[in-house]
């Protein structure tokens, strides 16, 4: 498996130039782009000079952050460009295929009032509608998508088993999943991981690497999220299954921790390689 660095870990204190910089610095493999920072780079540089880094440095691009689908989206044959969302996609897929990254992450809808209580097989339905109109959208980009299961209670697919129940009825060879530890245990703490032996291991595109605070579950967040080492989710028995799937790719890791952002990109990147390098050698999950 390889490292790669999510910029989520040090969103609000770098940049993606410096992030660029640092991450190979650090060591990692590869290095996962936000929208929202790429959006930033572009308003003093070009995509151009982008390629230009990636073609002449170690550090190499993977998946761009991320496309949030909602319900009742796409619901024409031709896109609305003008929809925030479809923006995203366009913007993932023609730098990705300029750039050299090949995937781009989906996240399922997620409720604003914080708990879906919708119909959960229609929700699945929807999500292959979208994801099917995606793919085509995709394909002369030479990109693939990334579907994320997120366990919390706001979203329409919270785990593994629904999240293969979806892609295989998708059913394109351009999309599969990213799986996230902690995403998987938001859904009832799961620490159990076996679930993904069943899926196509050949759909597995990506995997987010953390574990976070023991909080109670009226606390629990993405901004629980900590660094690999420490913390409740159970990141060596998940590495140990993705390991028995079969999985040779990266491995980056993903927080959104106020805490983190308070300190500077040197201390996060440093940091966030050091511990996520550390975990795949202790399980054997270095190439």
């Amino acid at each position: 498996m390889k490292t790669s660095y999510n910029e989520a870990c040090a969103r609000d204190c770098s940049t993606l130039e410096q992030d660029l910089s640092l991450c190979e610095k650090a060591g990692f493999d590869y290095i996962e782009i936000r929208l929202d920072m790429l959006r930033g780079w572009l308003k003093d540089h070009t995509v151009d000079q982008l390629k230009e880094f990636f073609e002449t440095h170690r550090l190499k691009p993977h998946a761009i952050n991320a496309v949030y689908l909602r319900q009742g989206m796409l619901p024409d044959e031709m896109p609305d460009w003008n929809d925030p969302a479809m923006q995203d996609f366009k913007l993932a897929c023609d730098v990705g295929s300029t750039i050299g990254s090949s995937y781009v992450i989906i996240v399922p809808p997620l409720d604003p009032s914080g708990v879906f209580t919708g119909d959960t097989a229609a929700a699945e339905k929807e999500c292959v509608r979208i994801l099917k109109k995606l793919a085509v959208f995709a394909r002369p980009f030479g990109m693939k998508l990334c579907f994320e299961l997120v366990g919390l209670r706001k979203s329409c697919v919270r785990s593994i088993e629904a999240a293969d129940r979806i892609v295989r009825a998708v059913d394109e060879d351009n999309v599969g999943f990213v799986f996230d530890s902690y995403n998987i245990y938001l859904n009832d703490h799961c620490n159990d991981f076996s679930a993904i032996k069943t899926v196509q291991p050949e759909k597995i595109f990506a995997v987010h690497l953390m574990s976070a605070d023991d909080v109670p579950d009226s606390e629990m967040g993405q901004d629980k999220r900590c660094f690999s080492g420490s913390g409740v989710v159970d990141t060596d028995k998940f590495l140990k299954t993705l390991k028995i799937c079969g999985y040779t790719g990266m491995v980056s890791v993903e927080t959104f921790r106020p805490e983190y952002w308070s300190k500077t990109p040197e201390w996060v990147i440093e940091n966030a390689y050091s511990t996520t390098y550390t975990a795949l050698k202790k399980n054997q999950c270095l190439e």
